[in-house]
């Protein structure tokens, strides 16, 4: 199961609030020079979803398709002096594109 922490799971709680939204949903998406590329987007939760309960109200969703290739990675949140970013440490990640932004399985 893909692991979320603290961090992450603060920093979405806190974009939804921002939106006035209860759901994120984070996957894979096609698409970059190696492949797919994170997604995450403000959404509806679907029937077939596998879903993080954040705080009893929010949720972060992801697709059976996705979490397929996202069952060991972690989903962590990163804030320092020049930027801050979710984070995605994936072992299913084969190899990144020069940018950084795409990746193969």
């Amino acid at each position: 199961m893909m692991k979320v922490s603290d961090v992450a799971r603060a920093k979405i709680i806190s974009l939804l609030e921002e939106k006035n939204a209860t759901v994120l949903r984070f996957g894979l998406q096609g698409g970059g020079c190696s492949g797919f590329t994170y997604n995450f987007s403000i959404d509806e939760q679907d029937v077939d979803d596998i879903v993080y309960d954040l705080d009893g109200t929010r949720k972060l969703v992801v697709d059976p398709m996705s979490m397929s290739y996202l069952e060991e990675a972690e989903l962590s949140y990163k804030k320092d002096l020049m930027s801050e970013s979710f984070t995605i440490h994936n072992p299913e990640e084969k190899s990144k594109c020069g940018c950084g932004n795409s990746f193969s399985v």
